[in-house]
């Protein structure tokens, strides 16, 4: 198919258009996780006018591509802003350092990229180099009277399909299938979380919903923590905050078992510790002794802290099965129907509670009232 002269500047249009995407970079402050950098790049993936999004939350470093008659740099920097509290500011070329540049570098590779859905097509340094060389190709063509063959647009669709991308989840999550999680007769799903992180808060609420609605898949679920002891402290991702309510919440899982499954019901909706402690019945003094010496607290939450180190864990939150980890995106994502086949994959025979259907809805993050 021969194309004229509307079709020629359509289409050239088009690639010049792409061309001329903005780019912006940031300095986000407060990043201290992987879960952090997840919530930003969904909040702003499904906006009209984001192409092309990368956060690193090694040095809290972010670089945008967008069109900018549909978003300009002060609604994506307000959206990143409403997120938990961030702090986002435009920092020049010049003052980006190395690790920035690796994240554009390494931006070609799908699996370092967050691609909105709205975004018709995505350039790279050579492609965009390809595509001005095409366009004063077919310029010269044009002023010479002859006509140039595009792709047509039938192909264009399909090649847009095959671009779209979904946002990984947790990167160091070796997603394993289900013949591939090693069997027992009672097996144990870990849930290594911190206590403040939308992604932790998440994943406890499913796990709780599972147990409300499968109570015998209690004694097959341990929720652990993330974090280091140093000096003689408990330490966490999200500062001192979150590590105390770490602290409290393994105190309450090894002393005060029977209750831990309420404590977390409560505080997962508004994060009210002291609330909380006084409405499921935790017994105070007990807690207040067990996070104040070294030899119950620390010592607990150092056993946590260990296997950290063993699994290589680093996003919150991440699953463990038989002594690998595994992916609940494997298996329908962080929903409790998912998360009871991730544990009922475990058994060598299945016990009653795997027969038991449970929502497939995705749970919501961070606090809230709802599942």
């Amino acid at each position: 198919m021969w194309y004229g002269n509307d079709e020629f500047w359509f289409y050239s249009s088009k690639l010049i258009k792409f061309i001329a995407m903005k780019k912006i970079k940031l300095k986000i402050n407060n990043i201290k996780c992987d879960s952090c950098v997840l919530l930003i790049e969904d909040r702003l993936k499904d906006k009209e006018g984001i192409v092309k999004i990368k956060v690193s939350a090694e040095s809290g470093n972010a670089i945008i591509f967008f069109d900018e008659e549909k978003i300009n740099e002060n609604e994506i920097i307000k959206d990143i802003e409403s997120v938990n509290n961030f702090k986002a500011v435009v920092i020049e070329d010049n003052n980006t350092d190395e690790a920035t540049e690796q994240i554009l570098e390494k931006s070609d590779s799908q699996e370092s990229i967050v691609v909105s859905e709205n975004a018709p097509f995505i350039f790279s340094r050579p492609v965009i180099v390809i595509a001005v060389s095409f366009i004063i190709m077919l310029v010269f063509m044009f002023i010479q009277g002859n006509k140039f063959s595009l792709i047509n647009s039938t192909s264009i669709e399909n090649q847009q399909e095959t671009q779209k991308q979904q946002p990984q989840a947790l990167a160091d999550n070796q997603q394993l299938p289900s013949a591939e999680i090693v069997k027992s007769d009672k097996p144990i799903l870990e849930a290594y979380i911190v206590s403040n992180c939308p992604f932790g808060l998440q994943m406890q609420r499913v796990l709780a919903d599972v147990i409300k609605n499968a109570p015998l898949a209690r004694e097959n679920i341990k929720v652990r923590y993330m974090g280091t002891v140093s000096n003689g402290k408990i330490t966490s991702m999200h500062g001192d905050k979150e590590a105390q309510e770490n602290l409290k919440q393994i105190c309450i899982r090894d002393e005060q078992n029977n209750k831990y499954w309420d404590y977390v019901s409560c505080y997962m909706k508004k994060g009210d510790t002291q609330g909380c402690l006084d409405s499921t019945g935790i017994n105070i003094t007990k807690l207040d002794s067990c996070v104040s010496d070294s030899k119950k607290g620390l010592a607990y939450a150092e056993q946590d802290f260990v296997l950290n180190r063993k699994y290589s864990i680093k996003g919150s939150p991440t699953l463990i099965m038989g002594g690998a980890k595994v992916s609940e995106f494997n298996f329908g994502g962080r929903t409790s129907e998912a998360l009871k086949t991730v544990i009922c994959s475990g058994f060598n025979k299945e016990p009653g509670f795997c027969s038991t259907k449970l929502t497939t809805v995705s749970a919501k993050s961070s606090f809230s009232e709802t599942y």
